[in-house]
């Protein structure tokens, strides 16, 4: 007991020194607790047994009080040797320390046991939640423990730091956020043990019978913890995560933690956690998530994990994440893929963002559908992206090595990296972060009275540029398209009109506003071509199951509508098809008999019976499923969309894949796997005029 207490002091001490920094970071902090905390995992009975023991400064009046899962059991309570009196009431435990003892250290000792078994899919047929509501599970498949779980006692008002032991089964190592001590085989288990210090927000538990492997370049450590069927893969997920570690320290600062782990979880998942990020095994076996999901994990490290996010104001850190690491990436690629990149954004919350969801920035605290997904995501990218344009290159990247190195470890809100932006651009930004981070909505613009003035000195375009009601203050790029090459000239817009004329040697052929989409705006129909993500934000879908699928037919409905997130769908038999015919978005699953319901699917798909064509490919085995959105040919404002199947089985495995690929029009599978993607031209745009070759004097064109 005395070696213990003495340990106890000396980490105590330590903690101190090197948490003092820090503790102006937690809100309302008035203690600081340490834990040496032993975890017991039980799999077979989805159970584990805690022992905590806690040092922490006494409260300068009242009780104790710990958060912790209501569903432990409180086996033994004791302070300083003394079994004190206790309430235990919907995960918050209350002690109260002797007032005879006059100890300003409190040494805590907590027995307790508690049962996590949420049921977590191995193959999820629905993933626009990626957490698909699992806060806790201890199985023989593995441990998943976010903090929200309440998994570990958390004294509350206080900056907490641990020693945390985890003894588990067999090979079964576990996994936090801190730094790695040990893992030791003893007697047919393994003890896992990490130092975790500064502490603030929650931690969470993976554990698993992983095989380690670890790589150190420049300073930089990377670790992977996989299952040993995913052994092989850990060789690219090393040298992919040094790489953009080294990447993401030269361009934001030092690499806030001790090393950066990827760690496999037994269900699809894609978290970020302070140090590691846990993805499903099926996730890292896909090819390009080394390029994609992995570094915008590694982005996590700085912003959200090593900058927290003040919650109060609105989540920015998905945003610039996406930005600093999806976004850039496309942009190092070129120029044409980070431009496609902001206009499939667009489209994103044009699609599934309606007037009626929309919501501020300012609001968004997660992902939990597809429209906060393009609101968090997306717009947000997109703000961070205009911001980068308003301030320019140097203050942009200067104001966020300036955030990283004020906020690290502490909260940032939207008006603080306002603030930082400010500081660095020498220019007040409040007309910038009022309308796009506390307004929901996007500008709505068009163009009108565009005319051609053609005269000897050269040809003047002049017309007006409008924006819907409310106005924001923007500044847009129009561009001629001539013989000559690319012509622009900026126009500032603030209130519903603003006039314009550019001068040209030669009349133009095109004349297009912002045709890189460098602004956040909100996409009219017509520049919408139909994709998947058209049928997903859709509210309201008639399904018509055709007669050729026989009983299979109403199996392969429910399951594609419960896989692409689709709530209110009315269904109906193929003979009833006249019924559906005015629902503003039609589905068909299996091809249809009718000759007038197939005049509604484009001639290219070349439809028939046992085959399909997409793009420019013939398809006609019988594993070949076609899915197809297109927009209705007699109604401009609907869509129609088709599973072209033969296969009940090759028709679940497409539903399962196609809502991940929401920016195209038609998706063509074969034996599993997406063989042809592709998305309709848009041809016709409020932004846009074209014209003919040659046009006579004061010829006019309304887009």
């Amino acid at each position: 007991m005395r070696r213990q207490a003495i340990r106890l002091a000396l980490i105590y001490l330590l903690v101190l020194a090197g948490t003092y920094a820090t503790v102006e970071s937690a809100r309302a902090t008035d203690a600081i607790a340490h834990h040496d905390l032993t975890i017991h995992l039980f799999p077979e009975r989805s159970e584990l047994g805690g022992l905590d023991r806690i040092r922490m400064q006494r409260p300068e009046k009242g009780p104790v009080h710990l958060l912790l899962s209501p569903r432990a059991r409180i086996l033994d309570v004791r302070i300083n040797g003394h079994e004190p009196p206790y309430a235990f009431n919907r995960g918050r435990l209350t002690l109260n320390p002797d007032l005879n003892d006059s100890s300003q250290i409190l040494d805590l000792s907590l027995r307790y046991t508690c049962r996590f078994d949420d049921p977590a899919p191995v193959r999820p047929v629905n993933t626009d939640n990626p957490g698909f509501g699992v806060t806790g599970t201890i199985s023989v498949s593995g441990t998943f423990l976010l903090s929200g779980a309440g998994w570990y006692p958390r004294v509350e008002k206080a900056l907490q730091s641990l020693m945390l032991t985890v003894d588990g089964p067999g090979d079964t190592a576990a996994v936090t956020a801190g730094r790695l001590l040990g893992i030791d085989h003893r007697g047919g288990r393994t003890v896992s043990r990490w130092q975790i210090d500064n502490h603030l927000e929650g931690l969470s538990l993976s554990a698993g019978p992983y095989v380690v492997e670890k790589r150190a370049l420049d300073g930089l450590t990377a670790t992977t913890y996989f299952l040993s069927e995913n052994q092989d893969l850990a060789p690219r997920y090393l040298e992919a995560s040094l790489r953009y570690l080294k990447r993401y320290s030269d361009l934001f600062g030092t690499y806030p933690f001790d090393g950066f782990a990827v760690v496999e979880n037994f269900f699809p998942t894609g978290y970020g956690f302070p140090g590691y990020t846990l993805m499903g095994g099926r996730v890292l076996q896909l090819p390009f998530i080394p390029e994609t999901s992995l570094p915008h994990e590694i982005v996590h490290s700085w912003w959200g994990n090593g900058v927290l996010v003040d919650a109060t104001s609105g989540n920015w850190c998905e945003g610039l994440t996406s930005y600093t690491a999806d976004y850039l990436i496309k942009e190092q690629t070129s120029p044409r893929a980070a431009a496609d990149y902001r206009r499939q954004a667009l489209r994103n919350f044009a699609t599934l963002v309606s007037p009626t969801v929309d919501f501020p920035l300012s609001r968004f605290l997660s992902r939990t559908d597809p429209a906060t997904k393009a609101v968090g995501y997306d717009k947000s990218t997109m703000v961070f992206h205009m911001l980068r344009r308003e301030v320019g290159e140097d203050a942009f990247w200067a104001s966020l090595r300036h955030l990283y190195g004020q906020f690290r470890f502490r909260h940032a809100s939207w008006k603080d990296l306002q603030a930082c932006f400010e500081a660095q651009a020498g220019q007040s930004l409040d007309t910038f972060f009022r309308q796009w981070v506390h307004r929901p909505g996007a500008p709505q613009i068009r163009l009108e009275n565009v005319r051609l003035i053609k005269g000897s000195q050269g040809c003047r375009t002049v017309g007006s540029l409008v924006q819907e009601n409310p106005f924001y203050d923007i500044t847009l790029e129009l561009t001629l398209d001539t013989h000559e090459g690319p012509a622009a000239q900026s126009i500032s817009l603030s209130e519903r009109l603003a006039d314009f004329e550019i001068i040209s040697r030669n009349c133009p052929r095109s004349l297009t506003v912002d045709p890189d989409h460098h602004l956040f705006r909100r996409l009219s129909p017509e520049e919408m071509p139909p994709t998947v993500n058209t049928l997903k934000g859709s509210t309201s879908v008639a399904m018509v199951v055709a007669d050729r699928l026989g009983q299979s037919g109403e199996a392969i409905a429910l399951y594609f509508s419960k896989a692409m997130g689709l709530d209110n769908v009315r269904m109906f038999l193929e003979a009833d098809v006249m019924a559906a015919a005015d629902a503003i978005n039609l589905l068909f699953i299996g091809l249809p008999d009718q000759l007038e319901a197939l005049r509604l699917f484009p001639d290219e798909l070349a439809l028939s019976p046992t085959a399909f064509d997409a793009g420019g490919q013939h398809f006609n085995g019988s594993e070949d499923v076609l899915f197809a959105v297109a927009r209705h040919p007699d109604h401009s404002g609907r869509t129609v969309a088709l599973l072209h199947t033969r296969s009940t089985e090759a028709a679940i495995q497409a539903a399962l894949k196609i809502p991940h690929y929401g920016r195209y029009s038609y998706l063509a599978f074969s034996d599993g796997h997406n063989r042809i993607k592709g998305t309709w031209e848009v041809n016709d745009s409020p932004v846009m005029v074209r014209w003919k070759p040659d046009p006579p004097n004061n010829q006019g064109a309304r887009p």
